[in-house]
C-alpha cells in the first residue's frame, strides 16, 4: 500500500554530516513476518527481516553514504527505523524510483 511520508536519511557519524529530509513522499513497505523457531534445547530463537521499500521518485544515489533510514507518516507514526542494509540487495534504481531493505534496530 502506498503511503504519504517523511523520510530521513542519516550518514554515519563519521561524516559530520546533517540528516537530509524529503517531505510529502510516497513509499510502499513491505514487512516479512519474523521468524520464530524452537530449538532442540527448548530456547526459542527470532530472527528479523529487512522490510522492503520502494521510494518513488527516490534514487539510488539519494542513499550512497546512508547508514540510518526512518520513514514517519504524515500522523506522526513511524514507518520505519532501522539500517540501511547494503549488504543484501542494496538500493537500485528501478522503473520510477528506488527500491531498497531496512533492518530494524
Amino acid at each position: 500500500m502506498k503511503k504519504i511520508a517523511t523520510i530521513t536519511l542519516i550518514e554515519s557519524s563519521t561524516g559530520r554530516n546533517q540528516p537530509k529530509t524529503f517531505t510529502a513522499q510516497t513509499v510502499e513497505i513491505h514487512h516479512e513476518a519474523d521468524t520464530v523457531s524452537q530449538g532442540a534445547d527448548g530456547r526459542i530463537s527470532t530472527a528479523h527481516h529487512p522490510s522492503k521499500i520502494f521510494w518513488f521518485r527516490g534514487s539510488a544515489k539519494d542513499l550512497a553514504n546512508v547508514t540510518e533510514v526512518k520513514i514517519v507518516g504524515n500522523n506522526g507514526q513511524v514507518f520505519i527505523d532501522g539500517a540501511l542494509n547494503k549488504s543484501y540487495g542494496g538500493p537500485r534504481d528501478i522503473a520510477g524510483g528506488v527500491a531498497f531493505s531496512v533492518l530494524r534496530t
